[in-house]
């Protein structure tokens, strides 16, 4: 068997067997146990259960190179929530009431977001928001190949002296919206909050505790999901394929 017919029959006993553990009502045990609900957040846990269940955005069981190079055995996919806008509306309207919580403190004059699927939540927080906020929507550019997040926005989209929300939807090890919040410093704006729907970050990585530190920071859920070197992946170890982050399945849905 050639490799792309080798590939491609992973990838289809991973959707088989995903579909297989969400259809079973033991999933909710699962996801139990790494979810987390937050003190940022009015969604409750049951609620957070709820999006990764009806998204099946959570791949457990398995093994993946993320962006970092890090690798995992239970993967958060933000495409599936995105597919489904009533999800992404309970998420975005949550978010934006943190938002207008933070404008008591802080004169907002924008959010920034990459253009990745993370912008519908920065979109649906400001239709929530601004018919008592008025805020603008800015984008950096995203590499949907990479996973990169790129930094040249026109020189007009902040200016010096505005104060920025940033915002992403998932965070490992907090450098994406760190590169954010740079983009903000760089152009003469303030950071005056940070956001993200899910940490995944399992406490291992010392810059979220920094960023946490630094700002004002929001996020929805923080989920259990350890991350490896490859060196020290228990996967890797027992010498298993790893599947790259491009090609994780966004809808499980049959």
């Amino acid at each position: 068997m050639n490799l792309v017919l080798e590939k491609h029959k992973r990838i289809s006993e991973l959707v088989d067997y995903q579909r297989s553990l969400y259809a079973n009502s033991a999933v909710e045990e699962r996801l139990h146990a790494i979810v987390r609900a937050s003190p940022y957040s009015s969604l409750s846990k049951h609620e957070i259960i709820r999006i990764f269940r009806d998204s099946r955005a959570i791949l457990f069981d398995t093994h993946v190179s993320m962006v970092s190079g890090h690798h995992t055995a239970t993967y958060l996919g933000f495409e599936a929530i995105a597919r489904d806008e009533d999800l992404l509306s309970l998420i975005s309207q949550d978010m934006g009431q943190w938002v207008l919580g933070l404008s008591q403190h802080h004169r907002i004059d924008g959010l920034l977001v990459p253009a990745s699927d993370a912008r519908l939540l920065a979109e649906g927080m400001a239709t929530s928001i601004n018919p008592r906020m008025p805020v603008r929507v800015v984008y950096a550019p995203f590499n949907t190949e990479t996973g990169k997040i790129g930094t040249e926005i026109s020189e007009e989209a902040i200016q010096k002296g505005d104060n920025f929300v940033v915002i992403n939807d998932v965070t490992a090890r907090g450098s994406c919206v760190n590169k954010l919040g740079t983009i903000v410093s760089d152009h003469g704006g303030h950071v005056v909050g940070m956001m993200v729907f899910a940490r995944r970050d399992s406490g291992q990585f010392p810059l979220m505790d920094d960023l946490m530190t630094r700002y004002p920071f929001y996020y929805g859920t923080n989920v259990t999901m350890p991350q490896w070197e490859i060196q020290d992946c228990p996967n890797c170890l027992r010498g298993e394929e790893f599947f790259s982050w491009t090609e994780m399945p966004s809808n499980l849905q049959t």
